[in-house]
């Protein structure tokens, strides 16, 4: 008997499919009010009497009867049965269908019944909760300082409601007593990311208090987290909820749905910087801006962006934080750049936003720099030349070896080809002579000097192109060490070394006993992993589970590690396939470890291909390896100790049995 697929996934699909997108892929769509309609596609008819409800997610026939959701749709019209239309949507959502049988176990199916029933229980009290916001901005007793906020940045009432604007009024406990008088209802509170509690004291609050806020919709109109800006100039500014089982900020862009409410047939999205910027932009009716949720522009947003236009325009303040907001969109913006789409920006004069500049000239002067704003070529190679000279060679080579890599970052197509015809021209190489530049190996890493001050092992932000950690990792030499001083122990030699090293020595000659041909030569293996990742991300397939002992490493490369394996699986999940190496170096630039990155991916190999997997293995055991001398060394002290337990000394033996059992089998893999 088929597996019965379970309820959990219909939902999660279902939650992923809109299906005024779906309908209108077969269907033209009209926007009749809250509504849309179309002549029905199941039976002949001049009137059109079909109509699509995005807040339902459903379609219904007045005519014929026809009705039902996504599902139904298309096994109706395809003439599907139910696992097909699934396996349909699936394929379009990128995902799989559940085919074990082993789901309709017990265990399982009550798994997948309280997973659905939490993010209804979560939509549900998100509904609430900004009802409830909604009220207090009409009615409690310090309401007229939010009116009084809301009208200065030139905000009507019908806008307001329009996008579900409310107040979080001062005080502790105002929405638990709202929506959790009971204590045991309050954990539902604090799941949904609306009430917090204390660790140390399990003392529960409000998250959101004296705030205006924002409510935040998914494609649907469900309300799945809030935003809260405050009335003044503390800190935070604005205050987001947290990821909860409906909200993941990563993939969610703030009045997206307003805009879709208001304009069927959009031309182009801005992306701006804050809620109020979308709110007052749209006082001025510029319907079309969508905000990030705290977070940089990333592939996610794209994805959904480019779904609905074939223009995204980024306008960002001209400061030094909005350069870097712009650099960071330019960078995952590449890959999404196929012929016929466009990306701009409009980088605003210092001192204004999108709400100060709209109120100070009007809708249509603002529209006109919109349209006028710099395309995502141009922006590119002014970025790439500011403060260089077109005449220098060494600033042109420079500019051939930055810009280079971004363009290929690129679909194939016109624009690819012309962005590279353009290169040529300012640098003067031909496309040859550029390709040839891609191969080429970055500069080593300069090593920390052995005297330097290390980093703080609590600063995790802090993180250079050299790891603090590195002399915690003597046998594995820096990567500018003298290659003809010979170590007893293997360690990572740089790729390009082996090769002269075989060429010199002829095909005829044996192997050197302090040659190893598996791992570049890196400063440490968290490095040596962290390179095999990025420039083969497939190879992540093989560690199913991030090693618990990463994280517990006193090295940053390791946190650094364990990030990247983190986000690779998130990767794989939502694209379902491995992404290339230019998706996962866009997914890494914004992050703090990115300089050290991006020398490590630029190592190109001119050995043939290797087993990228083992490496990836091999590096992992050595961390292991570490981390076991790490915990003998506590242990050790330990047990030195005139008070020491018996159970110290046990973990001692078991430490020393674990460690044997690893060494013989990285030994066996030599």
């Amino acid at each position: 008997m088929a597996s019965r697929i379970p309820q959990s996934f219909i939902d999660d699909l279902l939650d992923r499919t809109d299906i005024v997108d779906l309908v209108d892929g077969r269907v033209k769509l009209k926007k009749t009010g809250r509504n849309y309609s179309a002549c029905c596609p199941f039976h002949k008819e001049k009137t059109p009497s079909f109509s699509v409800a995005p807040d339902k997610q459903f379609y219904y026939c007045f005519g014929c009867g026809a009705g039902g959701n996504a599902i139904g749709f298309l096994m109706q019209l395809d003439n599907l049965n139910f696992p097909e239309a699934v396996e349909e949507l699936s394929s379009k959502a990128g995902l799989t269908v559940p085919k074990d049988d082993s789901i309709t176990s017990k265990a399982a199916s009550a798994a997948s019944q309280a997973k659905t029933q939490a993010r209804n229980q979560a939509y549900e009290l998100l509904n609430r909760a900004n009802h409830y916001y909604q009220s207090q901005l009409r009615r409690h007793s310090e309401r007229q300082k939010a009116v009084t906020y809301l009208k200065g940045r030139g905000l009507s009432g019908q806008i307001a409601q329009r996008f579900g604007v409310g107040y979080a009024p001062t005080g502790w406990q105002n929405l638990i007593q709202e929506l959790a008088p009971k204590a045991e209802q309050e954990q539902a509170l604090i799941d949904c990311g609306m009430v917090v509690e204390k660790e140390e004291n399990k003392r529960r609050y409000d998250r959101f208090r004296d705030r205006i806020m924002f409510p935040i919709k998914d494609y649907k109109g469900r309300i799945i987290a809030f935003g809260g800006r405050v009335l003044g100039d503390e800190k935070p500014k604005y205050l987001n909820s947290p990821e909860t089982v409906v909200f993941h900020k990563q993939k969610e862009l703030y009045g997206l749905y307003e805009a879709r409410q208001q304009e069927r047939n959009l031309k182009r999205i801005m992306v701006v910087e804050g809620y109020m910027d979308v709110v007052a932009l749209a006082q001025h009716n510029i319907n079309y801006a969508v905000a990030t949720l705290g977070t940089s522009t990333s592939s996610f947003h794209l994805e959904r962006i480019f779904k609905l236009v074939g223009e995204v325009v980024f306008c960002f303040d001209g400061d030094a934080a909005g350069l870097k907001a712009a650099d960071r969109a330019m960078h995952t913006c590449l890959p999404f750049m196929e012929d016929g789409r466009q990306a701009r920006f409009l980088l605003l004069p210092d001192g204004e936003d999108p709400d100060s500049l709209v109120r100070q000239i009007g809708c249509d002067k603002l529209t006109a720099r919109i349209v006028d704003a710099t395309p995502l070529s141009d922006f590119l190679f002014q970025r790439l030349s500011q403060d260089l000279d077109p005449h220098n060679l060494e600033h042109r080579a420079k500019l051939a070896t930055d810009a280079n890599p971004l363009i290929e970052t690129m679909p194939k197509g016109i624009m690819r080809s012309m962005m590279q015809a353009r290169l040529s021209k300012i640098t003067g190489l031909d496309k040859d002579t550029l390709e040839e530049l891609s191969a080429l190996k970055a500069p080593t890493p300069t090593p920390t000097p052995a005297d330097q001050t290390p980093a703080k092992p609590a600063d995790k932000q802090a993180l250079t192109t050299t790891p603090a950690s590195t002399h915690d990792y003597a046998d594995y030499p820096m990567a500018d060490a003298d290659s003809s001083i010979h170590h007893e122990d293997p360690h990572w030699h740089h790729e390009h070394e082996q090769y002269q090293t075989q060429s010199e020595a002829g095909p005829s000659s044996g192997p050197n006993p302090h040659f190893s041909a598996t791992l570049p030569k890196v400063q440490n293996p968290a490095q040596a992993a962290i390179r095999v990742l990025l420039r083969h991300p497939e190879s992540a397939e093989h560690v199913s589970q991030v090693p618990s002992h990463l994280s517990e490493l006193r090295m940053q490369d390791a946190t650094v590690l364990t990030q990247l394996l983190n986000t690779l699986h998130t990767m794989h999940k939502a694209l379902n396939r491995w992404p290339n190496p230019s998706e996962l170096h866009i997914e890494c630039a914004t992050w703090d470890a990115w300089p050290m990155l991006q020398q490590l991916a630029a190592m190109e190999s001119l050995l043939p291909k290797g087993n990228y997997p083992q490496q990836l293995q091999e590096a992992i055991h050595r961390l292991s390896e570490h981390h076991l001398e790490e915990r003998f060394s506590q242990l050790l002290h330990l047990a030195s100790q005139t008070n020491a337990d018996k159970n110290t000394k046990q973990q001692l033996k078991d430490l020393l049995k674990e460690k044997e059992e690893l060494q013989n089998r990285l030994k066996s893999r030599q």
